[in-house]
């Protein structure tokens, strides 16, 4: 079980290192600028023109909803740290220790969070850069997968949970 638990924690590093990775690329290809540019707003906007309707306004909300996305994806890259965690446990033989079941409850409140919070952002953005937000379109990608692996580890937690229970009432009567 010790080399199945060793190439577990190493599938998972990679994992974690190659999403990592990917993440801070796409922050590094993301146009830093525009917030430079809003530094300025209050020297170059007309005082007249309603706020929030305002080009700079609008620059800084598309700014801020994808700071926010890459804040969820670092989220979830921090949820899958938790699998390292799991690992480590099940590798010490305590299957159905108090700290699985939280970290499996962790992890799927993560999942769910994530998803809930990346699909509003999605849906702002869309709006605000006046493109076509389809509903149905955006439940194809990530949403399908994450929102039921989110409620499958909450189910895994309750199942940990009830085998902590009788593993200790096994233990009782011996």
């Amino acid at each position: 079980m010790k080399n199945n638990t060793t190439i577990l924690i190493i599938i998972t590093w990679v994992l974690l290192l190659s999403a990592v990775s990917i993440l801070l690329n796409d922050m590094r290809e993301f146009d830093f600028d525009q917030f430079k540019d809003f530094q300025n707003w209050a020297k170059t906007a007309n005082k007249n023109d309603p706020w929030f309707t305002s080009k700079n306004a609008i620059q800084w909300r598309y700014y801020a909803i994808n700071a926010g996305l890459f804040f969820w994806r670092g989220y979830l890259i921090y949820g899958f740290s938790y699998f390292l965690s799991i690992l480590k446990e099940i590798e010490n033989g305590k299957y159905f220790s108090a700290k699985n079941i939280n970290y499996f409850k962790k992890i799927g409140n993560i999942f769910i969070w994530y998803t809930i919070s990346v699909f509003v952002l999605r849906f702002l953005l869309a709006a605000i850069g006046g493109s076509t937000f389809n509903f149905f379109n955006e439940l194809k990608g990530e949403f399908t997968f994450l929102i039921p692996v989110g409620l499958a580890f909450y189910i895994l937690a309750e199942i940990f949970k009830r085998a902590k229970h009788t593993e200790e009432e096994n233990n009782l009567t011996i």
